[in-house]
């Protein structure tokens, strides 16, 4: 099977979207970040709705360690 290579200028043209968050930890509010590389802010959302999941629970092991950091996901194959 064959598989196809994502577009070069696809790439070139993704851009960092930003979305702000709460989770509650410990009793406390929270502001948390999460950093998507996409094409568009349509397809930054569509992939934060379908990794969710995934946000939060890296969100509250980030809490839970006591560390802050922005979390990114990056594009499939980089």
């Amino acid at each position: 099977m064959r598989q196809e290579q994502r577009s070069i200028t696809a790439e070139l043209s993704a851009v960092d979207f930003r979305f702000h968050f709460q989770m509650t930890n410990a009793g406390g509010r929270h502001a948390c970040t999460v950093a998507i590389r996409a094409p568009s802010e349509a397809d930054a959302s569509a992939i934060f709705r379908a990794n969710w999941f995934i946000i939060e629970d890296l969100a509250r092991r980030g809490l839970a360690e006591e560390n802050r950091r922005e979390i990114r996901l990056e594009p499939a194959g980089r």
